[in-house]
């Protein structure tokens, strides 16, 4: 089944470190995500998704403070 994502149509987000499924707290030097919810951008001419983000939990975020 093909990923409804359009990632591939960005590859200056590869160049950033980014991939299709990435998550969205910095802790401690590593990037955590777990339990918050999804969150997708969209590229707002085309309405298309282009990638997502893997929340973190109120546990995650409260680790970094």
């Amino acid at each position: 089944m093909e990923s409804s994502l359009t990632f591939k149509d960005y590859p200056f987000l590869a160049e950033l470190g980014l991939t299709e499924s990435n998550l969205g707290c910095y802790r401690n030097g590593e990037w955590v995500g777990a339990d918050g919810g999804q969150s997708v951008s969209i590229n707002p001419h085309n309405q298309k998704q282009i990638a997502s983000t893997t929340l973190a939990s109120l546990a995650n975020y409260e680790e970094c403070i």
